[in-house]
Order: C-alpha cells, then structure tokens, then sequence
C-alpha cells in the first residue's frame, strides 16, 4: 500500500503553496535526497520524496505508482504548482509518470518545472552490458537503452514544464550528451560523479534556483564562483517553522 508522509515549511503560509515531488535513481534510495529536500522544505516548499525498489520492476510500472501521488497532489486546492526534482532513472520515471498522468492537460494550471539530475533522457551506456539469462529480471535496463525505438527515446515532449538538466561531469553511467532533452530550458554540468551529483552543493543550489527562477546559473554566463545561497541547517533558518517531520525519519512517499 503506498504511503507518503509530507514536510511542510512555513506552516502560517500553507494554505496556498508549490508542492515538490523528488524521487532518486537506480540502485539509490529517497535518503540520497534529503540534502536537496531539506532546502526546498526550508525555502517554503512542500516536499514529498517518492521512493521505488529501484532493483525490482519496470519503469513503467513505477511510473503507475507514482501516477497516484500525482493525482492526490492535483485534486488538493491547496497545491499552487506541483515542481519534480529527480535523479537519474528517478527523471525518466516522472517523465512517464507525467504522460501517464496527464497531468498536461488535465491541470495545466499546476504544471511547474522539472529539473533533472543526469537523467539518461537518450539512454544510458550502461545498457551495453550483456546481461544473458538475466535480461528479464532487469526490464528497466531495455527501457532506457540507447536505441531509438527503446521507452525512453520514445517517452512524449514535455509541453507544460519548464526543464532544467543539472550533468555530472565525471559520469560513466550517463554522459553528458545523454542528459540532454529537447525542449530544456536550461542545461549545466557540475564537476562531481553520477552518484554524488545529489549531495553536491553547486547541483542543490541550482536545483532551488531553477524552481524559483526557471535558470540554473546566476546569470547568463556560466558560474565559477562558489554557492551563492546561503545554506542554513533547519534548525537555524531564519523566520523557517518546520512542522512534521525531520529528514532523517519522515518525508517519504513509497
């Protein structure tokens, strides 16, 4: 049965608020996000991080899952816009999960952005592993194989979101090419490794940038400076009521 357990932020004004859903990658857990979900929920957003067995199930059948907190978060008149901020695989799941949902359509209104963490938008390299006899337990390595006629290089334009894509630098499961998405509004590469691009300072801050502002660099020209936004832990963040749930034992949708 799915559960979801929700923190919320500024709780005086959460009558009318942006709602994030954040999910992780392949072969990662909902935990790998919490540095990112503690920012957004310290910044005023309601945070619900979505997670999946990752090992276990198509992509396509996790995108049915989560089609259910869509939906819930569509239908409450409290949810201003609905945001997604997702890892790797997490990407291509809420991607589905979108056209599934038809979210596009049926709420236009509540349609805000997705930023993507190395998402393998045009498959993964990774994929040109033979697996033989084990092919079949592993569905979501076919979906997200490089070929043209594989799921995620068949998964519809996003039409309604703006997207922004943060790459890692060194990463040797998705490359840089491979993040991209038509449509992007936005593209960045952080020196760090497929993996460590979620706890990684430059990659959360732009994260909380591009929801707010719909860009992921300070200006037009790429940043190379450090961290701009100033980075509080929740309990010293100015003017921040946080009710519910800390990090580390709530916040979880499954």
């Amino acid at each position: 049965m799915d559960r979801h357990t929700l923190k919320i932020a500024n709780g005086k004004n959460h009558v009318h608020h942006d709602m994030v859903i954040a999910t992780h990658g392949f072969l990662s857990s909902g935990q790998s996000l919490d540095p990112i979900a503690d920012l957004l929920t310290t910044a005023g957003y309601e945070c619900a991080v979505w997670e999946y067995p990752s090992l276990r199930g198509s992509i396509l059948s996790h995108a049915s899952r989560l089609v259910g907190l869509i939906q819930a978060a569509m239908a409450r008149p409290d949810i201003r816009r609905i945001h997604f901020v997702a890892h790797s695989m997490g990407g291509i799941i809420v991607r589905a999960a979108i056209a599934q949902s038809r979210m596009e359509t049926l709420a236009k209104n509540q349609c805000g952005r997705l930023l993507m963490l190395a998402p393998p938008n045009k498959g993964s390299w990774l994929t040109r592993l033979p697996l033989g006899p084990f092919a079949s337990q592993f569905p979501q390595l076919v979906e997200l194989s490089e070929k043209e006629d594989s799921l995620v290089n068949r998964l519809p334009r996003l039409q309604r979101f703006d997207v922004g894509v943060i790459a890692a630098q060194n990463d040797w499961i998705v490359s840089q090419t491979a993040t991209h998405l038509d449509g992007q509004r936005d593209h960045a590469v952080v020196p760090t490794s497929h993996q460590r691009l979620v706890q990684h300072p430059q990659a959360i801050e732009m994260t909380l940038r591009f929801l707010e502002r719909g860009q992921l660099h300070e200006s037009d020209a790429h940043e190379t400076a450090g961290p701009t936004i100033p980075f509080q832990p929740l309990s010293h963040a100015h003017d921040t009521t946080v009710t519910e749930h800390s990090a580390s034992n709530g916040r979880r949708a499954a």
